[in-house]
């Protein structure tokens, strides 16, 4: 228990993200990433995902791998980051496919005389984990190949950008291709390049037969093409001339996805009053009442991953949207209501009656960390409505 937090997912609506990608953008390999605890979602989504066409899952340490294993036992975990010495025996006993990003990491997996499954990672650009020698690329696929404990499950590279409007996507693209250039990729089980932005935005390549669906399995497609108005038919206008005049590679144009939010955190108001003016409102000087005004006291905090940012925000109970005012304090916040509201009404804290993406603009961040920051020790409860 978290107090009167819990985090309420619609299983129901991961189920439909799920087939939605995986039927809009087929492949042998409908990879879902689950990292960061399923993107704060919770490992309790796993079996939604399957059933929407899910067949791998990625991962990104040990520990996030032998969570999916409580859910799903046979289809392939693949850990996204190198691990440990003394993490192997766990990769091999829980049947998941380690990252082997250079010789030290291969070194590793020859000297533990475990049997292993591999996913080599190349840096095709973003220079943070991965080969970046064609040479070392070819001498530590014929390595893996000749060991017998040893198996070449994948290999894999991360983009980092969508392409939609520079050339670093089909530079990165190429740079993978040139890296490989010495290996079979057809005779490799797994080869998968795309996120869920290139996946939208470009074809995937033809030696690619996997993809990592990552914000898309919940409810974000991240990839927002300008409204048809006066002003976004301008915006595309000028875009397209600078992509032109900067030789990118053109997009595929932007698919409407209908997908769904799956995720509120929820809580309660565990105190109700009526202040003065001129009272206070939380720590310091940031609220101070003009006229007399009902105040709801919120069992949510910055502990809880509600940070001090969230102020000025709103939260929504019964259906209303009520303004947090003060500053957020460890464990609780406050409201300015109406006076309709009362003692142990339910607070739709993120997500629900207060949309994701309305609080990353006002907190100046992204769905990933938004989500990623709500503690993992509250309930999540899963529902199919």
């Amino acid at each position: 228990m978290n107090g009167n937090l819990f985090v309420e997912i619609d299983n129901g609506r991961i189920e439909h993200n799920a087939r939605v990608m995986c039927e809009t953008f087929p492949h042998k390999y409908n990879i879902g990433v689950v990292k960061g605890n399923a993107y704060g979602h919770g490992y309790g989504v796993i079996p939604a995902m399957v059933r929407g066409g899910i067949n791998a899952f990625a991962v990104a340490r040990v520990k996030e791998g032998v969570a999916v294993r409580e859910y799903e036992k046979s289809l392939p975990v693949i850990l996204l980051e190198p691990v440990s010495p003394e993490e192997l025996s766990v990769c091999a006993d829980n049947n998941l496919s380690i990252c082997v990003n250079d010789m030290t990491a291969l070194n590793e997996a020859e000297d533990s005389g475990l049997s292993l499954k591999i996913h080599l990672k190349i840096d095709s650009g973003m220079s943070r984990l991965g080969f970046r020698d064609r040479k070392k690329v070819k001498e530590a696929a014929d390595r893996i190949n000749g060991n017998s404990l040893l198996t070449l499950e994948g290999i894999f590279t991360h983009f980092h950008t969508s392409g939609a409007e520079d050339r670093e996507y089909a530079d990165n693209r190429a740079r993978f291709e040139e890296l490989t250039k010495d290996l079979e990729l057809d005779k490799i089980p797994m080869v998968h390049v795309d996120k869920t932005q290139t996946l939208i935005l470009h074809d995937t390549p033809a030696y690619a037969n996997g993809a990592r669906i990552g914000i898309a399995l919940y409810g974000f497609p991240t990839v927002y093409d300008f409204p048809d108005t006066l002003k976004g038919k301008l915006k595309r206008l000028r875009r397209n001339f600078r992509n032109a005049k900067n030789h990118v590679e053109p997009c595929n144009p932007v698919k409407t996805l209908d997908l769904k939010e799956a995720f509120t955190l929820k809580t309660r108001v565990i105190q109700v009053k009526d202040i003065d003016p001129g009272d206070y409102v939380g720590y310091g000087f940031f609220h101070r009442a003009e006229n007399k005004e009902h105040i709801a006291v919120v069992d949510v905090g910055y502990a809880d991953g509600i940070g001090r940012k969230r102020m000025g925000s709103h939260m929504a109970i019964n259906g209303n949207k009520y303004r947090i005012v003060g500053a957020v304090g460890m464990s609780m916040c406050q409201l300015l209501t109406d006076g309709s509201v009362k003692r142990g009404d339910l607070v739709d804290v993120l997500g629900g009656g207060i949309p994701i993406r309305t609080i990353t603009v006002h907190n100046g961040t992204t769905m990933y960390e938004l989500m990623t920051n709500i503690d993992s020790s509250i309930p999540r409860i899963y529902t199919e409505r």
